[in-house]
């Protein structure tokens, strides 16, 4: 083996382990946790119809759930019966406590769209597993303050968000949010509520930018291994003579490791 193998092999190395770093840590091209119920973020309340978060509310304020790009549960609805449901547990307690085989918590509550139905039960797209179809508009107005706030307390902590349940009603992913409920006398229904530690929404555009990134990444350090090359077989290295000699190793173009081809 000539003495440039083992060199040519680590930019190489480095480069697919910077990248897969980069698009783990942005979520893109990885799957959703399998074994056990994980928790894969953060589910966002939002304006209805937009990004933009919306951090507090009445009983009868709409709201939208937006996910994190790439929301997807283990398997899909139609080869292996996974479906999407949303959860409401007071704070402490996980939705994995609750079942959803019969299409509601078997404890506890959920979130209601806008027309009072429950949201879940619903199926995810059909062989990614992706989750579609949440309603455009929710509200907490099909829940009562005795509900919410039980024992009459001022205020309670809720943990509420989207699930994917398997096809025997387990949890095992879902995304979260904290919301504080508290007793308002004013409110048509009795309380108002917040989100707590809500940051902005992140958007498909998020997670190009973070693949544009890893991209020129790329790029770039393979443009400066092939110069590195360029360089060494001027200097007259024992492998080749020139740059596009017939050294015992071939000609230097023939050794410089192949640069990453990418679409789009």
């Amino acid at each position: 083996m000539s003495r440039t193998a083992a060199p040519m092999r680590r930019p190489g190395v480095v480069t697919l382990g910077l990248v897969a770093g980069i698009l783990s840590l942005v979520g893109v091209g990885t799957c959703p946790a399998v074994a056990g119920a994980a928790t894969e973020g953060a589910a966002y309340i939002t304006r209805v119809g937009a990004l933009t978060p919306l951090h507090s509310g009445g009983s009868a304020t709409p709201f939208g759930v937006a996910l994190p790009p790439g929301a997807a549960c283990p398997g899909d609805s139609a080869h292996d019966g996974y479906r999407v449901d949303s959860y409401l547990v007071p704070k402490g307690a996980s939705p994995t406590e609750a079942n959803y085989g019969t299409g509601i918590p078997s404890r506890w509550w959920g979130y209601f769209s806008s027309y009072g139905q429950y949201v879940g039960a619903a199926n995810t797209a059909e062989g990614t597993g992706a989750v579609i179809g949440l309603p455009n508009s929710f509200t907490w107005t099909r829940l009562t303050a005795a509900e919410l706030l039980p024992g009459g307390v001022h205020s309670a902590t809720w943990e509420g968000g989207i699930a994917c349940a398997d096809v025997h009603g387990k949890v095992t992913t879902f995304w979260n949010t904290e919301i504080v409920f508290t007793a308002d006398p004013s409110d048509p229904g009795g309380f108002t509520w917040r989100v707590v530690h809500e940051g902005a929404v992140p958007s498909a555009s998020d997670s190009g930018l973070w693949v544009g990134v890893a991209l020129l990444v790329v790029a770039s350090l393979s443009a400066a291994y092939a110069l590195h090359l360029r360089r060494r077989g001027r200097s007259g290295g024992s492998e080749s003579a020139t740059p596009d000699g017939d050294g015992d190793g071939g000609p230097v173009a023939a050794r410089r490791p192949a640069v990453p081809q990418h679409s789009g």
